[in-house]
């Protein structure tokens, strides 16, 4: 963001930036929050002054849809509706600035699985100059859907590192989960450490007598002790749910620790799962705190054709398992393929094997080609009742909407567990520039501060004495380069073998730099105090680069909540 270090009284500022963001989807509603807060300093002391706010909220969904408004933050009033679009808007005079966040929810309604496709050409300074495609389903009425019958085995890590709250909230998220099962359907518990504890040897019914005995059991054997192991039990997993037929298997995997043999793991879910029956076990994974592996567990999700999640401390287990958990027992269309496609070429769809549609989330889909793109897309699946089902997708040329930004943390973030996979250093190199490019996080890009020294021409007035000069306007500046500020990694990391088999517990990180918000209050305190109560861009760098792992993933989480699909935002346009 630029600085204005000097703007004269009266002098009107005009700041536009793009932002775009993952819309929040539960219980069949979407809901969009966007920061509309402003601080009292920016308010002019004195006199009051009438401003102006103004909101025009547009909502596009697919064709065949209807769009119903449910809850608002500020008073909008329609200005249009029809198929598939609403239109709002809001102005109002005020004296000070909003001082509350907007947010906006919202259902679509659709008796039938509804979606599209968008296409985008590449700008010239796209990394990847091949043309994009994003493809999206809705889940429609889910009272006219019929949902697989469930096999679930949940594998646990009980080593030493999950004692205290992390193996307590992961007891009550599975008791939690449990409890919500048919009594046609079936599971297994398996959990783990140096060896694995299984509640029965095969699939159990769940009965309410049934539900009453394993929650006996992992009360008695979820105790934390003992290394590491994840081969076993999932191989064990794998083998209870051979014989699914007419269901959707899933393995839920829960841990906090990283092991030697990840990649072999891999492969030897990638065989064992290809040679299983028609509808092969989906696995699901979360990973607690940051010594595991987030892109291993990421990568056997992608085999497995599930989904990962992320719980950096253990106040969020217990919510994330039960997402997990919804989201996985509400799947109605499974298999999923893209017919018509043979055409193209440099095909590239991520995730490379397409998970499952649920009642619980829709579906994004997105990918690179080259060639010429069919006017209509062809949708393939299994419905739950194991019938065939067929869709066809509208195709339109998305002229309005930056899709590579939109899509770039979920593509990012799914190269780097290939890129983790197979040992690849051109496909490194490759995130490294969509990173920078599209201002995204990633393990393969650093961030840097350049710091300059603004001169006056004829004087010795540095960057931070301008603040209390007044400002000359026949003088000019010149800026020289004073340092270069290199800023904590903020990735997720790719685990900690020796935090594992140390049991170290999750934020539990060995003694490092200060406390970051020591480091922030100090900074606001000495040089920056006097600058509206707020901390300058420079004391926030430094302090980012002095932070320790759990505050940087605490921070790269607060980075990724305003961003794009779960992508980062951008200015103007630029990076």
């Amino acid at each position: 963001m630029p600085l204005f270090s000097q703007v004269d009284g009266g002098t009107n500022l005009s700041v536009q930036f793009s932002w775009s963001q993952k819309l929040l989807y539960s219980n069949g509603q979407l809901t969009l929050k966007i920061p509309f807060n402003f601080p009292k300093y920016v308010t002019p002391a004195g006199k009051k002054i009438s401003k102006r706010e103004k909101i025009q909220l547009n909502v596009n969904a697919a064709p065949g849809t209807e769009v119903l408004s449910k809850t608002c933050s500020h008073p909008l009033k329609e200005l249009q509706r029809q198929a598939g679009k609403l239109a709002f808007s809001y102005e109002s005079e005020v004296l000070t600035w909003s001082s509350s966040d907007f947010f906006f929810t919202y259902t679509i309604f659709s008796s039938y699985t509804v979606g599209s496709v968008l296409l985008n050409s590449p700008s010239l300074l796209d990394v990847d100059q091949r043309d994009m495609f994003c493809c999206y389903l809705f889940p429609g009425d889910q009272l006219n859907g019929k949902i697989f019958r469930k096999e679930l085995v949940f594998v646990v890590d009980i080593s030493g590192s999950m004692r205290g709250k992390p193996i307590d909230d992961t007891k009550n998220a599975l008791v939690a989960a449990l409890s919500k099962l048919d009594p046609e359907d079936l599971f297994g518990v398996i959990a783990f450490n140096d060896e694995t504890y299984l509640f029965s040897s095969s699939l159990t019914p769940a009965t309410v007598e049934a539900i009453e005995n394993v929650t006996q059991w992992i009360n008695l054997n979820f105790i934390a002790g003992g290394g590491t192991n994840i081969l076993l039990p999932l191989n064990q997993a794998i083998g209870m749910l051979s014989n699914s037929s007419n269901s959707i298997p899933i393995i839920f995997l829960i841990t906090d620790g990283s092991v030697e043999d990840e990649r072999h793991i891999c492969d030897s879910m990638k065989s064992r799962l290809t040679n299983q029956s028609k509808v092969y076990p989906r696995i699901y994974t979360l990973g607690i705190g940051s010594f595991c592996n987030h892109y291993f567990l990421r990568m056997l999700a992608i085999i497995g054709r599930g989904y990962h999640d992320v719980a950096i401390d253990a106040d969020s287990i217990e919510a994330q398992i039960g997402r997990l958990f919804a989201t996985a027992t509400s799947i109605f269309l499974a298999n999923i393929t893209f017919e018509g496609l043979d055409n193209l070429d440099d095909f590239e769809v991520f995730p490379s094997r397409i998970p499952d549609l649920s009642f619980e989330s829709p579906l994004i889909i997105s990918g690179r080609y080259r060639g010429s793109f069919p006017e209509t897309l062809k949708v393939k699946g299994i419905l739950g009742d194991i019938s065939n089902f067929s869709l066809d997708l509208r195709v339109q040329v998305a002229k309005d909407i930056p899709i590579d930004k939109i899509l770039a943390k979920q593509q990012i973030e799914l190269l780097t567990a290939q890129a983790w996979y197979s040992e690849n250093k051109e496909l490194e190199e490759k995130i490294a520039k969509m990173s920078v490019r599209n201002s995204v996080v990633s393990e393969y890009a650093h961030m840097i501060l350049l710091e300059t020294e603004r001169v006056r021409k004829g004087s010795e007035s540095t960057s931070a004495q301008q603040f209390s000069g007044k400002a000359d306007s026949h003088r000019t500046e010149d800026s020289k380069p004073q340092k270069i500020i290199r800023v904590y990694k903020l990735g997720i990391g790719f685990g900690n073998l020796n935090a594992t088999v140390e049991n170290s517990r999750p934020g539990y990180e060995e003694k490092g730099p200060p406390d970051a918000g020591e480091i922030f209050v100090k900074a606001a305190s000495n040089c920056c105090g006097k600058l509206f109560g707020r901390c300058c861009c420079m004391c926030c760098i430094q302090c980012c680069s002095r932070m320790n792992d759990q505050c940087s993933i605490a921070l790269t989480q607060l980075c990724g909540a305003l961003a794009c699909l779960g992508c980062a935002a951008c200015c103007d346009g630029r990076d």
